[in-house]
């Protein structure tokens, strides 16, 4: 089960990905683009919380702080002083 929880909270960022970089190039209306992105929104939003359901609490705890930006912006700081 966490496998799969993982797999849909990976999936949860393919609709994000998918407005910026397929729906404007749709053959699709102005109206219907503007339909589509919201409800690419909520199915990212169901398939990110039904993984974190899945993978339990621990494990979204570990990822949730491995992806705060606080922590990425440590990892980028080390590495600048690194450079210099």
């Amino acid at each position: 089960m966490q496998k799969l929880g993982l797999v849909l909270i990976i999936f949860s960022f393919l609709p994000w990905l998918a407005i910026p970089l397929i729906v404007p190039f749709l053959v699709l209306s102005v109206s219907q683009k503007a339909l589509l992105v919201p409800v690419l929104l909520v199915i990212a939003e169901v398939l990110f919380w039904l993984g974190v359901l899945l993978v339990g609490k621990e494990v979204a705890h570990r990822y949730r702080r491995y992806l705060s930006f606080r922590y990425v912006w440590k990892k980028v700081k080390k590495l600048w002083q690194r450079q210099k």
